[in-house]
């Protein structure tokens, strides 16, 4: 399975997925938590807890595929120079741009 999402949209549906976290005691948890990714008629579901938040990606993706947040929190801290991410799902590893990781579940 893979997606391509243009770099700036991505972010920017990371920033906005972020800044759905709740205020106080679930904050943490939130953060800590896991982000989902599926593809539906060439839009990027992001969805971690109850939040969900879009944008357009092109690609061939079955299901949902479940990911650290903190992953795609260190891509706001150092954005890929690329202008477009590749995220793959193969073999059981996920790759979102240059971070590759194991730790990645399918649904």
């Amino acid at each position: 399975m893979q997606m391509t999402i243009k770099r700036d949209d991505f972010l920017d549906a990371i920033k906005r997925l972020e800044a759905k976290k709740p205020v106080g005691r679930g904050k943490k948890a939130y953060l800590t938590g896991q982000i989902g990714l599926s593809l539906a008629d060439k839009t990027a579901i992001f969805r971690a807890g109850v939040a969900k938040v879009t944008c357009l990606a092109e690609g061939v993706w079955d299901g949902e595929i479940c990911f650290m947040f903190p992953i795609a929190l260190s891509l706001l801290k150092v954005p890929p120079a690329d202008p477009t991410i590749k995220i793959e799902f193969l073999g059981g590893r996920l790759s979102i741009g240059p971070i590759k990781t194991s730790g990645a579940i399918s649904r």
